[in-house]
């Protein structure tokens, strides 16, 4: 599963001007990004009048729209997606996944702070703030990262040399019943070399990039 990075901040602070910029900053890199927006309030993704909002209307409980080019599929859902469910079912060809919201859950957490629309952060920083972007400058004796408005390019080379190269070494991931298994470093090594060595014996498999087993243990399954 790829790093989650969260961007939080009070309301128009810049979160999605920093992440229209930020996001080709990593791709002109060869780095893939995936994002995602939490919204609270009723969700409504389709426009009016167009066949797949008809389908939803009517009473599809799942609409997706598919083409040679992209693939959409609009879920009801009855609570508040799981992101590490939805990033491992969702993401996993990506080598980052940024997401704009979910100030309230445990993942690192990147603040946008405008001087001139809030005076002060966030309250209650802890432990999962991993830098700031702001246009004030850092407090005195603050040990965290503080990056400037317009510095793309550090806050890149920060995304980078923090989430993503040290993921790049390969990784295995456990998901059962299509919940996302967590593994100790002891377990994900056992079973990544177990499972590599074995596909690598194959003919056609001497170097394989990404392994995907699938185990039914239902013998009804189809």
């Amino acid at each position: 599963m790829p790093p989650i990075v969260s961007l939080v901040g009070k309301p128009d602070s810049g979160k999605t001007t920093l992440l229209e910029k930020l996001i080709p900053a990593l791709t002109r890199q060869g780095y893939r990004v995936g994002t995602i927006k939490h919204h609270v309030h009723r969700f409504e993704m389709d426009k009016p009048g167009k066949d797949t909002w008809r389908h939803k209307q009517a009473g599809a409980r799942v609409v997706a729209l598919a083409s040679p080019t992209g693939l959409g599929v609009i879920r009801d859902v009855d609570d508040d997606p799981d992101v590490r469910v939805l990033t491992a079912r969702s993401f996993s060809d990506v080598d980052l996944v940024i997401t704009e919201g979910y100030k309230r859950l445990d993942f690192p957490k990147i603040e946008v702070h405008r001087r001139a629309l809030h005076a002060e952060p966030l309250p209650n920083r802890d432990a999962t703030w991993a830098a700031m972007v702001s246009d004030a400058p850092a407090p005195q004796g603050d040990k965290l990262p503080w990056f400037a408005i317009d510095d793309v390019a550090g806050l890149a080379s920060f995304l980078i040399d923090t989430f993503i190269r040290p993921a790049d070494h390969p990784i295995a991931t456990l998901v059962v019943d299509g919940e996302p298994i967590a593994l100790n470093s002891f377990v994900e090594t056992f079973l990544r070399q177990s499972v590599v060595g074995m596909i690598s014996a194959l003919k056609g498999c001497r170097t394989p990039r990404e392994i995907t087993v699938t185990i039914r243990n239902d013998p009804d399954a189809t």
